[in-house]
């Protein structure tokens, strides 16, 4: 079976990554034969400046898969899966091998998962389920940014209508938040894109509900 992968950068300055499984055996493609993988049939070379890219036709060994990786626009790959267990499912690898290329490729998808699966094990001992709670803000009104919009407390809800108030970090502002209410709550991510008036910004948190 063939494979066609080109290694050219995408919009946003995102890079694809291609990484070839054989059962729970990976190797990452970097523009080499792989042994017991793959071997190059065919490479075309496209000089375009900083789009220069080379696109591979790979001769895949019965058995292998590609695995291609790329984040979406203005976000990062894997910013969706809330467990490594989602991951291990949508990749059809172990979970120690998913940790093994997320966290050498998507640092922090990895930490985000690490701190969910830690909460869930801390709350899991007293009985407590949680849940993860969006809360998305941004592109305010010239007026609303006068009078302090990012520096105000932003507010989200659970699904059972309890509070989840967070505020920017003394330290890094929106980029490490800090959760005000309720105190057992955890942030597990920060996300910013790009827009009009300082943009938007996207904060996970994590909180922890008595059954």
């Amino acid at each position: 079976m063939r494979y066609e992968y080109n290694d050219g950068s995408c919009s946003a300055g995102r890079e694809p990554r291609l990484y070839l499984a054989k059962g729970d055996k990976i190797a990452r493609f970097n523009g080499r034969d792989i042994e017991g993988f793959c071997v190059i049939a065919k490479s075309r070379y496209e000089k375009n400046g900083k789009w220069s890219n080379t696109t591979y036709e790979l001769e895949m060994v019965p058995g292998v898969r590609a695995l291609y990786f790329l984040s979406p626009m203005h976000g990062v790959w894997g910013e969706n899966l809330e467990s490594w267990g989602e991951v291990a499912e949508s990749l059809g690898l172990s979970v120690d091998t998913c940790k093994e290329i997320i966290g050498r490729e998507y640092k922090k998808t990895a930490e985000r998962l690490d701190k969910i699966e830690e909460f869930s094990l801390s709350v899991e001992k007293e009985n407590i389920t949680s849940e993860t709670v969006i809360i998305s803000f941004g592109s305010p009104t010239n007026r609303a940014i006068r009078e302090g919009y990012w520096e105000e407390p932003k507010t989200g809800y659970t699904s059972e209508g309890k509070e989840v108030k967070i505020s920017p970090g003394e330290e890094g502002g929106w980029y490490k938040p800090v959760v005000l209410i309720p105190k057992e709550a955890k942030i597990i991510a920060s996300s910013h894109s790009p827009g009009m008036h300082g943009g938007y910004w996207k904060v996970e948190v994590i909180v922890p509900i008595s059954n």
